[in-house]
C-alpha cells in the first residue's frame, strides 16, 4: 500500500501543471454555478427556495430517510468516479473528462450559491457545513481521477500510434488502484453525508434560530 501511495505522490508532483489546470477548472465551475444561482428568474429562485426550506425542515424534524440518502449518495459518487475511470481506458478521457468535471463543479457551486441567496448571513455557515469536509474531499478525488484518466488516455493513444511500449497488466494495475483508492474515500464521504451531516446541520439550524 505504501509503495502505491509513494508512486501516487510522485505522479502528482511530476504532473503538477495538469493538476493546477484541473483545480482552476473546478474553481471556475464552482464560481459559474454560484453566479448562475444569483441570476435565476424569480420563479426558479422560488422553486429552489422551497426545496431548500423543505430539506431544512426535514433535517430539523429528523424526517430524512438516512438509508435512502446513503444509497443515493453512494450511487452518484461511485458512478461518477467509475465513469471518469472508464473515459481513460476508452481513450476519450481528454475529450469527456473536462466537461464532466466542470459540470460536477458547477452543480456544487450552484448548491452553495443557492444556500447563500436563500439564507443570507446564516447561509455562510450552512454552506460551510454543507461542503466541508465531504464535498471538498469528493472534488479532490474527482480531480485525482480526472488527471489519471487524461494521462491514461494520452498514454494509450501514444501506444496505439506505436510511439510507446506498454506493459498493460502493470499499467492497469496502477490505474485500478487509483480507482479503488478513490472509491474507498467516496464510500467514507457518503457515510458522512448520509448519517452525520444531518445531525450537524440540525445542530447548526437550532443554534441559528
Amino acid at each position: 500500500m505504501k509503495k502505491y501511495m509513494d508512486k501516487l505522490s510522485r505522479k502528482i508532483r511530476f504532473n503538477k501543471n495538469l493538476f493546477v489546470f484541473l483545480i482552476v477548472l473546478v474553481l471556475v465551475g464552482v464560481g459559474s454555478g454560484a453566479l448562475f444561482s444569483v441570476i435565476l428568474s424569480n420563479d426558479d429562485k422560488a422553486m429552489v427556495s422551497n426545496y431548500l426550506n423543505d430539506f431544512m425542515l426535514n433535517v430539523s424534524n429528523n424526517s430524512l430517510k438516512l438509508d435512502v440518502s446513503f444509497f443515493n449518495s453512494l450511487v452518484f459518487t461511485l458512478g461518477f468516479a467509475l465513469l471518469i475511470w472508464i473515459f481513460g481506458i476508452s481513450m476519450i478521457g481528454v475529450i469527456m473528462v473536462l466537461p464532466f468535471l466542470f459540470i460536477k463543479s458547477f452543480i456544487l457551486g450552484f448548491s452553495i450559491g443557492s444556500i447563500l441567496v436563500n439564507f443570507k448571513f446564516k447561509g455562510i455557515l450552512i454552506s460551510l457545513v454543507y461542503i466541508v469536509p465531504h464535498h471538498v474531499i469528493n472534488i479532490l478525488v474527482y480531480i485525482l481521477l480526472s488527471a489519471y484518466s487524461i494521462m491514461v488516455s494520452y498514454r494509450l493513444i501514444k501506444c496505439m500510434r506505436g510511439r510507446k511500449v506498454l506493459d498493460f497488466k502493470v499499467f492497469m494495475g496502477k490505474y485500478t488502484f487509483v480507482l479503488l483508492f478513490s472509491m474507498g474515500l467516496l464510500f467514507i464521504t457518503s457515510l458522512y453525508e448520509a448519517f452525520i451531516l444531518p445531525s450537524v446541520l440540525k445542530l447548526l439550524i437550532n443554534l441559528l434560530k
